[in-house]
Formats: C-alpha cells, structure tokens, sequence
C-alpha cells in the first residue's frame, strides 16, 4: 500500500496536469472544512518534519525545550506518516498526516513548527497561524530555490502559505536565501539551528552509547559518507535514488583495519542501488532516525555537495569533498561557492585520491582547517533552541 502510496505522489509532483486535478479536488475540500472551523487554538502547536518521515531536526528540540520548560501550557501535535514508527512521542500527541484529522490541526494549529511543508500543496493557511520554517540546511554550496528554472511555479504557491518566521545560522546565506525564495528580510532570523546545539557540547558516553547501538567497534574510528541527493537521478517510479560512488571492497583492504565506513542519505533519497550487505566494512545507516548520532560518532565526514558540512564543522573535525560527479552537477544544478577554495583539498574525483588522502592525513591540521571555515560561516550556536523559543513564543 506505502508503496503504492508513493507512486501516485510521485506522479502527482512531477505531472503539472496531474497536480492541478489533485490541487482543484483537495482544496475544494480544504475550503469546505474552513466553514466548519472557524477558531483557531492559540495554545495549540503541530510538528512535521521531513514531510513526516521523522520526529527530528529542529522543530524536535523546540519541542522537547517546550515540553520540558512550558510543560501543558501548549497542546503539542506530531503528524507522522506512520506514527507507530516514533514511540518517542507521546500516543495522545501524534496523528497520522494526510488524513481528515490532520487537515483539521492543521486548520485550528496557531503555530506550524515544520523543515519541509505542512501544506501538502494546498492554500491552508489561516489568517491567525503562524507559519515557522527551521531551515535543514545552510544554503552557500548548490544553488536552491528560484535561483533553479525548475522551481519558480513552486515558489509562487509556497508564497500562498508565506512563513512568518524563516530560522538561519549562517553568516553569508540572507541574501542568498531573501533571493532564492522572495521573501524579505525581516521574515529571517539568524539565530542558529537548534538541531545544532548538542553538536557545540558533545558527551563522550553518548558517542559510546550511540557506537553500540550501530554495532560499530570500539576500537576502530569513523568515516561518515552522507552525501546530498540528485534530483535528476530516479527510477521508473520517480523514486529518487543513489549508487554509492565507491568499490567497497577496495576501500575495505586500504582502510578496513583503522576504519569503519558508515553510510547515510539525504531524506528524498527513496533508494541505495547495489549497496554492498556483505563487507563488514560498511554499516548503513540510512534508516538510523538522528543524523546528529551519525555525525557525533564521525572523525571523518566526506560528503559532497551537502550543507551537512557547515553542520559537521562545529565538531572541528575534517572534512572532505568527494565531487566525483563535479561538473555534471554544475551543469545539471550549480554553485554559490568555489569547493576547490573551501575545502582543504579541495575537489576530490577520484576513489584513489580519496583513499590516500585519508591514509596520509594529518589529523590535527585538518581539524584546523575545519574550525576556520565553522568561524567564516557559521554565526550562531549551542544556545539556538533557547534564542528562537523565545522568539516565536514571545509573551
């Protein structure tokens, strides 16, 4: 049925007929529930995140930071599509998305705490919601937003659902971000992601704690590959999928006695093509639920050209940047940034470089390194979660 499910979204999202038959009935309904659902509940906050595919990120630790200091003053609901999957949260406070109950907290909701959309495409928006957007990732590397052809029909609609509040931690991406989607400036505010937070203070026992509960050894470090995904790479169903650049097995005989390999993907990724189950080498982590985790236990990230860079650089340890599809995606997608200035080595292509850059890396310098680009970018954190509750909640 899920499967199903994602087909038919899927076709919808990429289908401008399909969408717009989808978009004429939905808001039809949408229109008629408003006439039942006249009062908004100032007390009354919903949670999605990732689309519903996850309780974390942000809008998690605001949650958490409510529920520990605020307590019952609000009414907290989390919309998941399989709300089974997070028994973190509480049974009373979390519904299934996309159904009538959700399109009605949605409605009566004077606060969306969100990364990704609430809306499902629709006009639903009241006068009295308050619309927060927690960005997932700073922009300053791949070109987003209108800055892409593709993308200016869907900028026009998300302005029909405009957020009131736009949450940022970089130094350099407000006029990046005021252009890519046309809001002013005064809807963004640099405050920091409070996702980030526990990355400035990071507890060795839980980086114990999580090693264990990935099955990674003690006794070995980590290298962390979790790179951005494709958007011109699906399959026949429009799933978008990814085919991990690398000869494992290779990587296992040069790097297997030192290191672990733990994989992960950004949350449009649908599928791994060809992921190599039986080299003990590798771990996948794709479906583990904190990428924070993953970065914590990490002492190398290589990604490519993802913003979990910025993330991973308040942990000051190295970093590289495996372009091995560099000019494709400059073709296909584009950048803000120069990679061959940012990175210490800057663009690597190859396994091979790759591989012996890790053999031979001084350890100490690069975590240097790492620290100068966390100061040129990042503006604020550890205390964000704090900083933008107060700010949203203001009494």
């Amino acid at each position: 049925m899920n499967r199903i499910k994602k087909r038919l979204i899927n076709m919808v999202k990429y289908s401008s007929i399909l969408y717009r038959i989808y978009r004429f009935f939905f808001q039809s309904f949408i229109n008629i529930l408003k006439l039942f659902i006249r009062n908004i509940d100032d007390k009354l906050i919903l949670f999605v995140v990732y689309g519903g595919k996850r309780y974390d990120d942000s809008p998690r630790f605001i949650y958490e930071y409510l529920k520990k200091n605020k307590g019952n003053k609000y009414k907290y609901v989390w919309a998941f599509i399989d709300p089974d999957k997070f028994p973190e949260v509480p049974e009373e406070e979390k519904i299934k998305i996309d159904t009538v109950k959700y399109y009605k907290i949605a409605l009566k909701a004077k606060y969306w705490i969100t990364n990704s959309s609430i809306t499902r495409g629709l006009n639903l928006k009241r006068k009295g919601t308050k619309n927060i957007f927690f960005t997932h990732g700073m922009t300053g590397i791949k070109k987003v937003g209108q800055a892409l052809t593709d993308q200016k029909g869907f900028f026009k609609k998300r302005k029909e659902n405009s957020y009131d509040m736009i949450m940022l931690e970089g130094k350099k991406e407000l006029e990046l971000v005021t252009k890519a989607w046309g809001y002013e400036e005064d809807k963004f505010f640099n405050l920091g992601l409070p996702r980030n937070d526990e990355l400035a203070k990071v507890d060795k026992n839980k980086v114990i704690e999580i090693k264990k509960k990935l099955k990674i050894p003690l006794d070995k470090k980590v290298i962390l590959y979790a790179p951005t995904f494709r958007e011109f790479y699906k399959d026949a169903q429009f799933n978008r999928v990814i085919d991990p650049p690398f000869d494992f097995k290779k990587m296992e005989e040069e790097l297997g006695k030192e290191y672990v390999f733990l994989f992960t993907a950004h949350y449009e990724v649908a599928k791994i093509l060809k992921f190599p189950e039986d080299i003990k080498f590798v771990i996948n982590a794709f479906e583990y639920p904190y990428i924070n985790d993953l970065l914590m236990v990490a002492d190398i990230l290589i990604s490519d050209y993802s913003s979990v860079f910025f993330d991973y650089s308040i942990l000051e340890r190295p970093m590289l940047c495996y372009g091995y599809d560099y000019d494709l995606y400059e073709e296909k997608r584009g950048f803000y940034t120069d990679l061959n200035k940012l990175f210490s080595h800057g663009v690597i292509k190859t396994q091979e470089e790759l591989i012996d850059i890790i053999k031979n890396m001084d350890y100490e310098k690069e975590c240097k390194f790492t620290k100068g680009i966390k100061e040129e970018y990042i503006s604020n954190y550890g205390d964000a979660t704090e900083k933008c509750t107060k700010e949203i909640f203001k009494e």
